[in-house]
């Protein structure tokens, strides 16, 4: 099966340019993933060190009502789910925030994959190196979630955009070549069929310019060859008259 030229060209640069999009995007997606795991993973380390340095003394006093209050108030915290106080023998001192993620065991661990829709950290309260008790804290990752998948949408768009306007170029750089190569090959095809001389004037300063200029000279100096080689050919056969006429005149004699 023939492929012209212009298919080639477009096939050709699609290809590269889907299989360097897709390593960028994967590139890019993975940069986001991860950073965002690690932004999130230090910040709510963060929030529950912060937390636990705070609450110290009340959970050293037992002030369960100011404890509480701090709880609420960090719970209350945009991206945070939830805030609980244990003593260090487990028991509850002080919860607020989101009832179902209260009622969830504490997980740490961060999956490598997706984020999770909530994600949990711990801090301990410690005074003098002895335990007193330990901050639970866990963050809503949803809305953070929802931006990163907006964003990965935003560049999937940007990308294939990207590809179909190559291809449009693609398509219109292989049309245009194609004329003129077509043009080329028509002047070629009439000229060795004998239809003359014609000039394909090209002045596109490019190869395929320098190209249709040499076969200009090249159909040029043909035509010349041609007509020495018709006026040679006319030369002789007047010649081949005259000595028939001679030879005519000497047998009269």
């Amino acid at each position: 099966m023939k492929i012209s030229l212009r298919t080639q060209a477009v096939i050709g640069i699609g290809l590269i340019e889907v299989g360097m999009l897709m390593v960028l995007l994967y590139s890019v997606f993975h940069f986001i993933d991860q950073s965002t795991r690690d932004e999130v993973e230090r910040r709510a380390q963060s929030i529950a060190e912060v937390f636990a340095a705070t609450a110290a003394d009340d959970v050293l006093s037992l002030d369960l009502a100011s404890l509480q209050s701090f709880v609420d108030e960090v719970a209350n915290t945009p991206g945070t789910s939830f805030a609980r106080v244990v003593d260090y023998e487990g028991r509850l001192l002080a919860q607020a925030g989101n009832p179902e993620h209260l009622t969830r065991d504490f997980k740490r661990s961060i999956d490598k994959g997706d984020l999770p829709n909530l994600l949990m950290a711990q801090a301990y309260i410690v005074k003098a190196g002895m335990n007193y008790g330990k901050i639970e804290i866990g963050l809503d990752l949803r809305a953070r979630k929802n931006s990163i998948l907006a964003l990965k949408q935003r560049t999937s768009v940007i990308a294939v955009l990207e590809v179909l306007m190559a291809a449009l170029f693609s398509i219109a750089a292989g049309y245009y070549l194609v004329r003129r190569l077509r043009q080329m090959t028509e002047v070629v095809e009439r000229a060795s069929s004998g239809g003359g001389v014609q000039k394909i004037d090209d002045s596109v300063p490019d190869e395929v310019g320098e190209l249709a200029r040499q076969i200009d000279l090249l159909n040029e100096r043909n035509h010349w060859e041609q007509l020495r080689s018709s006026q040679r050919i006319r030369n002789l056969e007047e010649l081949n008259r005259l000595l028939q006429r001679k030879l005519a005149d000497k047998r009269e004699f």
